[in-house]
């Protein structure tokens, strides 16, 4: 096994090589030439970039023999950012984070001389072509933003050799990444093999990226070209915000073969490598004898379309060979348009299993580790076998239902856990990367009993959403609600993630468990969840409502267009189902979320904005209670307790903000930002936190 795990990196390098041989060959045997000059230069579509050929080369040119062109196009396109943040923090958790003041330049932290969380490239560069009138390829290049790559990797020394990371020396974190592709009479196939992130999706079950709601005020490093007033009028348009192609894919390293156009209407996905739950991104180091197998064989019928889907993740969660893990999902599902409506339609079957190699023992249909006998390990056993999952959305147009509708009905058992999917993980503990980190702080993808957004599907759970989405006259309206119901009570928890300030908050501990003063807090990327216990012992299952309304608006004023948003989210969990949110005490706990924000295009070049938000967050007197010096009631063992005198969660928070956009041409801009945020609770009075920040963007596309 360990053998075989490293020879991964070799064989991912030989076939990524040989798929861009391969790009560049095919359907022409004899060898590439020189360029020689006096031909003109062909542009590739991608409006984009900026194509041009290699260095050295000047043209492209036809053989003589075979009057054969020898390259289609040639181009390249990216862009090259400065982001610079300045934060002021007196009020903190303790130790988190550490500095009152912290300065990151372009992702280095030089208050604590330590690197940020979050990969956000400071250069990018994408390289495509098409060598021949029937293949392509494509390859991407980026430096990390952090700048602390070794300048002869994997070796290392002290700090200011020529090899440490205080040189700061740049980093490519993507590297090597091909994707050739040809067309032929029988249809059109690709390949995207070798290093770095590969990012696709198959279905929400199987492969997929649920897409969280952001503000517009925060910048993003996926933000697309062109200028900043045109960003704000898709967002009022499309009633979105607009992301990078990719975004909503999920990052998979390895191998993916597609087919497109066969006969019949067919096509197909086959994908081999590993997700950065089955080994992560740095495999190759990290030598994880996990891997993952998918695909998809789809095939269309007039405007419609049906597929099976298949999922599956398998092997050892760590070298030791102790946590033997088996994951798999088989699903079907059909897209259908009509006239008047579509439907997308999504069902079928999900196991998960694992084990520790020692002496086990069966109790009904699970397994455990008997610790006494292995001395190894306390971690249990899980046997979760087949169980369904589906998934009905229907879409109506208002020629049908007067307005237009969107009706979402799901069902998803425990035993469907698949944390690449569009299915959020709030029932099973063990979906990690790593079995032997149970419990640890490191673990970032279970979110017990969890609070979903309008459209989110979570396992352990049915639920429906009704939404309406509109336009009267300049208001663009979007109003919805949803409930559901946990299929079983298996944690006396309910978690939430903060929608003010979530960038902020989620910079405070980067990828992090049991953070905050209660250890209570979980920091993903750019949002963090928080979990609060039940004291209640009584039999029930957890019910869930939301409501939802986002109004825009849109006008002149002094002849200059002025946007403003509103959005407002409330939230409720309490005992048994309930068609209608709760908004008394006999809810477990209650949250709500305003928004306002405003764009005005001050000047065809400048556009200004604004932000405020207010968040508060209520428990009832069955969640985690406080005594009358903040400290959370517990009982000699460390277990939350009922006492009646104790106080529950009370929470408000507070983000309000001002920023400026300048557009230096269509493809450059220069953007700032200044935030000031809070947040405290009424009872626990450790949980609070009061600052400011700044950040500056320079950004060019070229």
């Amino acid at each position: 096994m360990k053998t075989t795990t490293k020879l991964f990196p070799v064989i991912l390098f030989l076939v990524g090589s040989f798929a861009n041989v391969f790009a560049i060959t095919e359907g022409d045997s004899s060898e590439v030439r020189s360029l020689s000059p006096g031909t003109t230069v062909v542009k590739a579509k991608e409006s984009n970039s900026i194509y041009k050929l290699p260095v050295g080369l000047t043209s492209i040119t036809e053989t003589k023999k075979t009057n054969y062109k020898r390259w289609k196009s040639l181009g390249y396109s990216g862009y090259i950012r400065s982001f610079n943040q300045y934060r002021h923090l007196p009020v903190r958790y303790p130790n988190q984070p550490s500095a009152e003041d912290l300065i990151t330049l372009n992702g280095l932290d030089i208050v604590n001389g330590a690197i940020t969380g979050y990969q956000e490239p400071l250069f990018l560069l994408r390289l495509e072509g098409a060598p021949t009138v029937n293949t392509n390829f494509k390859l991407e290049y980026a430096f990390d933003h952090q700048m602390t790559g070794l300048f002869n990797e994997p070796f290392s020394s002290t700090v200011g050799g020529p090899s440490s990371t205080a040189t700061r020396r740049a980093m490519a974190y993507r590297v090597l990444q091909f994707t050739a592709g040809t067309h032929t009479r029988v249809g059109d196939f690709t390949l995207i093999a070798g290093g770095g992130v590969n990012w696709y999706r198959l279905s929400p079950f199987t492969m997929w990226n649920y897409e969280y709601r952001d503000d517009m005020f925060d910048r993003y490093p996926w933000e697309p070209e062109g200028v900043a007033w045109g960003r704000y009028n898709r967002f009022y348009g499309d009633q979105n915000i607009a992301r990078d192609a990719r975004w909503g894919n999920t990052g998979t390293q390895g191998f993916i073969l597609q087919g497109k156009n066969l006969p019949l209407g067919f096509g197909f996905s086959a994908l081999y490598g590993k997700t950065d739950n089955s080994g992560g991104f740095q495999s190759y180091k990290a030598r994880t004898p996990k891997n993952m197998a998918a695909g998809r064989l789809e095939k269309g019928v007039g405007r419609h379309k049906i597929g099976v889907n298949y999922f599956s993740q398998f092997g050892f969660t760590n070298t030791t060979g102790k946590y033997k893990i088996k994951q798999q999902i088989l699903t079907a599902d059909g897209r259908l348009n009509f006239n008047k409506f579509k439907i997308f339609i999504e069902g079928g079957i999900g196991r998960y299993q694992d084990s520790v190699l020692a002496k086990t023992v069966k109790m009904g249909d699970s397994t455990y580790t008997n610790a006494g006998v292995s001395g190894k390990s306390d971690v249990l056993g899980f046997n979760y076998n087949w169980a369904p999952c589906f998934n009905f959305n229907l879409e109506t147009f208002k020629e049908l239902t007067f307005i237009p509708l969107n009706f979402q009905f799901f069902y998803v058992d425990k035993s469907v856990v698949n944390v690449n999917s569009a299915v959020l993980n709030s029932a099973n503990t063990h979906a990690l990367s790593d079995l032997s980190n149970f419990g640890q702080a490191s673990v970032t993808t279970t979110f017990l009993g969890a609070i979903t957004d309008i459209g989110q599907m979570t396992n352990n759970r049915w639920g429906t959403y009704l939404k309406h989405e509109g336009s009267y006259g300049k208001l663009k309206v979007i109003i919805a609600t949803g409930m559901s119901q946990e299929l079983q009570n298996m944690f006396d928890s309910v978690s939430f993630w903060h929608k003010a300030n979530s960038f902020t908050r989620s910079r405070f501990a980067y990828f992090q468990n049991y953070l905050g003063p209660y250890g209570r807090i979980m920091s993903i990327f750019r949002r963090t969840y928080e979990t609060i216990g039940i004291t209640d012992s009584t039999d029930y299952l957890k019910g869930y409502n939301t409501l939802d309304l986002s109004l825009k608006y849109k006008f002149r004023i002094l002849n200059r267009e002025l946007i403003l948003a509103n959005y407002m989210n409330y939230n409720s969990v309490q005992k048994g189902f309930s068609a209608i949110p709760q908004f008394s005490n006999q809810a477990f706990i209650r949250t709500f979320y305003e928004e306002v924000m405003a764009f005005y295009a001050l000047h065809p070049k400048v556009t200004v904005i604004g932000f405020f938000s207010w968040e508060r967050v209520l428990g009832n007197m069955s969640t985690e209670l406080a005594d009358a010096s903040g400290n959370k009631i517990t009982d000699a063992s460390g277990q939350i307790k009922f006492d009646p005198a104790g106080r529950p969660v009370d929470q408000t928070g507070y983000g309000y903000g001002v920023g400026l956009d300048y557009d230096i041409s269509g493809r450059a801009g220069l953007f700032l930002r200044h935030r000031w945020f809070e947040h405290s609770d009424k009872n626990f009075t450790k949980d609070t936190f009061k600052g400011m920040e700044s950040t500056i963007e320079l950004k060019i596309f070229f």
